[in-house]
């Protein structure tokens, strides 16, 4: 435990001036949860079975029913965690390194957010 809130005051010291950092963490959680909100806004009048993949002609190839587009936001978020740990471990020695992590996870929300709208309403 003085262990945890060692390291969290060592990270918040860190980043605490870097409005950048601050900006595409929250970014990329705020994509990543308003994903999760409109998914399950719309949950009710999705279909019970949707295209959750097409081919090259853009036809639907794989079915699943309706709880399966949840994994969408899902993976996002682990990947944003996975990320925003990376990030933070690596800041302290190689700032571009963090600011690229969490700038390609943000864009990585936005292209979840693409196929979920492509999925939902295709």
């Amino acid at each position: 435990m003085i262990g945890k809130l060692r390291l969290t005051r060592i990270v918040a010291r860190i980043i605490e001036s870097d409005r950048l950092m601050h900006a595409l963490l929250a970014l990329g959680l705020l994509l990543n949860l308003t994903l999760f909100a409109y998914i399950g806004w719309r949950y009710r009048i999705l279909p019970e079975s949707l295209s959750l993949h097409f081919d090259i002609l853009g036809q639907p190839d794989r079915f699943g029913v309706r709880s399966e587009i949840f994994k969408l936001p899902a993976i996002g978020l682990l990947l944003w965690v996975l990320n925003a740990l990376f990030g933070l471990a690596i800041y302290r020695w190689e700032k571009s390194g963090a600011y690229l992590l969490l700038g390609v996870t943000t864009v990585v929300q936005v292209l979840f957010w693409l196929a979920a709208l492509n999925i939902m309403h295709g």
